[in-house]
Order: C-alpha cells, then sequence, then structure tokens
C-alpha cells in the first residue's frame, strides 16, 4: 500500500511539473506573439511602431499658386490629392497620419470638392475659410471642420510671407484640435496595398509622366532609385524647411469631368461615377477604371481584365484632372 502511495505521489508531482513547464512556455509563446505584432500604417501600407500607428489622421486644404511654393509638409504626408481650383491653379488636399510634420502650408479655403474627397475618408481637415458651397456642405452635413476662423490657437502666419500665402499650422496642433473636438476614431475607408503586385511583368514601364493641366501649369515624375520624383512647371518639388524633394512610391491619375458651375468662377469635379485613368509605381504603370459609388464610399480601382489595382506600400499622389488633359508617359 505504502508503495503504491510512493508511486501516485511520484505521478502527481510529475503531471505537475509537466503542467507548470506547458504553462511557461505558453506565457513565452504568448509573449513572444506579442513582441512580434506588426503595426500598419493605414494609408501607406508599411510598416509601423505601436506609437505611430496612434496618429489621429487628419487632411490639410494646402495652396499650390507660384506664391506658396515651395510648400511645408506635403512631403511627410500619405496621400496628397492634387486637382483644379479657380482661376486654373492647382491646389492640394493632403492626407497625413505616418508623419508629425512640424509645419504644414500654406493652409487656403475648401472647396465642395475638397470636402467630398475628405468624406471617403470621414477625416476631420483643416482650412481657411471657404466657398459658400463648402461653407453650406459643411453646415448642412456637420463635416469635421478644422477652419482657422474658429481654431485660430491652432495656426499661425509666416512673417516671410505675405497673406494670404503664409498660414501654417502642425500635425501636433491639429491633433489637439481634433481630440478637443471629439473628431478621432470616425476614420472609414482605407487603400489596399499589394507589394507583391507592382513586382510583377504585366504592367507596362514608366520611367517618366508628364500632366499637362493647361497653359499656365504643367507637373511631372521622373523614376528613379524605386521613387517617382515630382517637378511642376520643370522645378524640382521641394519641401521647404529642409529642401527635401517630393518623392512618390505611388502616382493615380483620375480622368473625370472638370468644368466651371453657372457662376463662371467655381468648379464641378464629377467624384462619384466611373471613369478611366492610369497608377504608377515601381517604374511601372497600368490602365485602370476607377469607380464611386456616393460619396461616402471609397473610389475602387480596377484593371483591364476587371481585377482591383492595389497601392504599392508607401506614400501616394493623387491626380483629379480632366478628360481632356493629356497624360504623356515613357
Amino acid at each position: 500500500m505504502r508503495k503504491k502511495l510512493i508511486l501516485m505521489t511520484s505521478l502527481i508531482m510529475t503531471l505537475s511539473i509537466l503542467s507548470g513547464c506547458s504553462k511557461e512556455k505558453a506565457v513565452e509563446t504568448v509573449s513572444k506573439v506579442s513582441n512580434d505584432k506588426k503595426y500598419i500604417s493605414p494609408y501607406t501600407g508599411e510598416t509601423v511602431d505601436e506609437k505611430t500607428s496612434r496618429n489621429i489622421p487628419f487632411m490639410a486644404i494646402i495652396e499650390n499658386s507660384n506664391d506658396a511654393r515651395p510648400q511645408s509638409g506635403l512631403v511627410d504626408a500619405d496621400i496628397v490629392y492634387e486637382t483644379m481650383a479657380e482661376g486654373g491653379i492647382p491646389r492640394f488636399i493632403a492626407l497625413f497620419q505616418k508623419n508629425t510634420p512640424e509645419k504644414i502650408g500654406p493652409i487656403r479655403s475648401a472647396r465642395a470638392y475638397f470636402l467630398n474627397i475628405s468624406r471617403e475618408y470621414n477625416l476631420p481637415f483643416a482650412h481657411c475659410g471657404y466657398s459658400e458651397e463648402a461653407e453650406n456642405m459643411i453646415k448642412n452635413d456637420n463635416l469635421m471642420t478644422l477652419n482657422e476662423f474658429t481654431y485660430t490657437g491652432f495656426y499661425w502666419r509666416d512673417k516671410e510671407r505675405k497673406a494670404p500665402h503664409n498660414l501654417y499650422t502642425s500635425a501636433k496642433r491639429l491633433r489637439e484640435a481634433i481630440s478637443n473636438r471629439g473628431y478621432t476614431d470616425r476614420a472609414t475607408n482605407k487603400p489596399k496595398f499589394n507589394k507583391d503586385f507592382w513586382l510583377s511583368d504585366n504592367s507596362s514601364k514608366a520611367s517618366s509622366i508628364l500632366l499637362i493641366l493647361n497653359k499656365y501649369y504643367s507637373t511631372s515624375y521622373t523614376y528613379r532609385d524605386g521613387k517617382y520624383y515630382k517637378s511642376m512647371n520643370e522645378e524640382a518639388s521641394l519641401n521647404k524647411d529642409d529642401k527635401r524633394p517630393i518623392a512618390v512610391t505611388n502616382v493615380v491619375v483620375q480622368a473625370t469631368n472638370i468644368k466651371l458651375q453657372k457662376d463662371n468662377q467655381h468648379l464641378d469635379i464629377a467624384l462619384v461615377g466611373e471613369g478611366t485613368g492610369y497608377v504608377f509605381s515601381n517604374g511601372r504603370y497600368t490602365k485602370m477604371t476607377w469607380s464611386r459609388k456616393d460619396i461616402a464610399s471609397p473610389t475602387i480601382l480596377k484593371d483591364e481584365k476587371g481585377l482591383d489595382i492595389p497601392l504599392n506600400p508607401g506614400n501616394t499622389w493623387w491626380h483629379i484632372i480632366d478628360k481632356s488633359n493629356p497624360v504623356e508617359i515613357k
């Protein structure tokens, strides 16, 4: 009887030790999985650290007249949309999440089509004033405005430039304003990314891109070292404060209808519906068709076979042009 008791005690102790070892291994495994967790930037598709992944996203409307160049902060944007504003002068709405630039601008007024771009992502947007149409949209649809008229303390004027080309802000200040306003955690649509798509030889080569938007303005890209380097009117685009060049992983060209409204001043830009265009990355390009179901839906890009076109992980410059604008690819 005593021998049986000793054997049973020994077995229980062995099982206890094995159980303890299993628990320790399980804890080690969970810890390893936790330490190996990857965080992805939602608007560039790149791997980032946990702190960066928690950055509050926002958009900012930035001027692009001659007096506004070179701009500040565009080099750090995840996605930049470029299209025409009034008077044949281009303007940007830039999306920031991954980076935290200390200076963004010059900030300018909102237009209805920029608001409709921001609504695709459901993000707050920085601006200074608005057209009457944009003002009505903001009020009627309760959009997430960060208007300088209201948030004066989150912007400043740069004495090196003359008004109205000297209004600036920063990612830190805007994120503070967004938190104060309760605009966090509302973002919806995010782009799709797939690096492998752009490693194949199915697309055509594109070492240079030229967009002629009118007789006063053209913009171009030259591919080297895995990036498309941007120029405007044949002058290299640089960040004002440290001279970093604007180098882009993806270039999207979306062709649509752009026309004057009845006042012969403001523009109508068709962002809902469908059309054609191009997507460039990794020194190659593919023709695409774009579609957008409604103003709250994402813009879907598909190739000639009807398959989704993902972006290459990295930053993106997205041009919205009129169907009549020529696109030269070499």
